[in-house]
């Protein structure tokens, strides 16, 4: 008689070590989600599409519909800000690490010689470092530094030529210094990797709705009608992100 082949069976520990690995990634959740509510959306569409639907059906309907529409707006937002961060991580890592390093030094020179010019250079750093950490969400990210310098070029004397998105996000961090909106000194909110630490900073008041939607305003009454791609300024992109 041929032994017999018996299937093996995974225990419970195997697995957990199965499910472990092969978890969906975090993006395609939140797709999943986006498609589940737009999906939701047509539906409701299509119940207030019926003309025999009474009164109340229709009122609670046209409710359910406008928050559906806000919550699609919103995980819509969201998406496009995790992209951002993702799109350009690498830049804004370099430029918060070398403005840290600035400021270090512009520290040390300003304990052995307090001169004007010299405090007038540390503000204007932590003003970069301020826009560096709280540069708007979903903006196509402004380089301060030119692509040379980013790819560990030197740095020239000559003021770089002005850019309008970049000089309305430092003149909007400037007047949120001012207020005390942001912090004056953003290089004390880091932590040993440069990150901002989870402090009343995280998310300042200049991140309702109101401060961004004056900011935007700002950005587009600065910026030319049809901007044209700034290889000096803005930073290295491949496209937009949807």
């Amino acid at each position: 008689m041929p032994p017999t082949r018996t299937r093996e069976v995974d225990t419970p520990q195997e697995g957990q070590k199965k499910n472990k690995f092969f978890r969906k990634p975090q993006y395609e959740e939140k797709t999943q989600g986006v498609q589940k509510i737009k999906s939701s959306i047509r539906q409701t569409k299509r119940l207030l599409a019926k003309d025999k639907l009474a009164a109340d059906v229709r009122v609670e309907t046209e409710r359910r519909l406008a928050a559906l529409e806000a919550e699609l707006t919103q995980s819509e937002a969201s998406r496009k800000e995790r992209n951002m961060a993702v799109k350009y991580h690498k830049v804004k890592f370099f430029e918060r690490q070398k403005l840290v390093r600035k400021i270090t030094q512009a520290k040390k020179k300003l304990a052995e010689d307090s001169t004007d010019a010299l405090k007038s250079t540390l503000y204007d750093l932590r003003v970069d470092l301020n826009y560096v950490l709280h540069y708007p969400k979903t903006k196509r990210y402004v380089s301060l530094f030119p692509p040379e310098v980013r790819e560990g070029g030197a740095e020239t004397s000559e003021s770089p030529p002005s850019n309008p998105e970049r000089d309305a996000v430092r003149d909007w961090v400037k007047t949120k210094m001012t207020a005390g909106e942001l912090p004056t000194e953003p290089e004390m909110h880091l932590d040993s990797r440069g990150e901002r630490n989870d402090d009343p900073w995280e998310q300042p008041k200049s991140t309702t709705k109101k401060g961004k939607g004056k900011l935007d305003a700002k950005i587009k009454a600065k910026a030319p009608a049809e901007p044209e791609h700034d290889d000096f300024f803005a930073a290295d992109d491949d496209g937009e992100e949807e």
